[in-house]
């Protein structure tokens, strides 16, 4: 299995951020108020603890703590804006080329195993988060489960994840 010392600092960096990236994306995506957006931010938080006491050892390692860390120091670092319609599309941006590097970067190191868990990763904390809250109601009615925005967001992810 592929672990964090097969991989440079910045290819760790990219395989440790995308998830994080992934997950901010698409909670912007929407347009979930403030009780969704709380719902979206805690939408992965399974998803993380499950892999972090999982067998694969490359989700392991991205996981732990010390690199939960790291990664939101290192997206605080890259997300520093005050115009939020240009965060979002920066966010979808960034996300879908690091979506793509990253599963590039597995299928030349790492195993397809570790890939296929990591591909499946990703996209389980998408889906996760775009299904967290209803877009576009009020005090929890109407709206709809997944926004437009979301939907093709989401289909984008699912192209870049191959």
């Amino acid at each position: 299995m592929s672990q964090k010392a097969d991989f440079s600092t910045l290819e760790w960096e990219t395989l440790r951020d995308t998830p994080h990236l992934v997950a901010i994306a698409v909670a912007v995506a929407g347009g979930s108020g403030l009780f969704g957006s709380l719902k979206e931010a805690i939408a992965p938080a399974k998803t993380i603890v499950e892999a972090s006491q999982g067998a694969n050892t490359l989700l392991r390692e991205i996981c732990s703590r010390d690199e939960m860390q790291a990664a939101q120091i290192s997206l605080r670092e890259q997300l520093k804006s005050t115009d939020f319609d240009a965060l979002r599309e920066k966010l979808r941006a960034t996300a879908i080329n690091n979506v793509r590097s990253a599963v590039d970067l597995l299928k030349q190191k790492a195993k397809d195993e570790d890939r296929k868990a990591y591909q499946d990763f990703v996209a389980k904390i998408a889906n996760g988060v775009a299904e967290a809250a209803k877009e576009g109601g009020f005090l929890g009615f109407g709206g709809e489960r997944i926004s437009e925005n979301e939907q093709a967001l989401l289909k984008d992810f699912t192209t870049a994840l191959g």
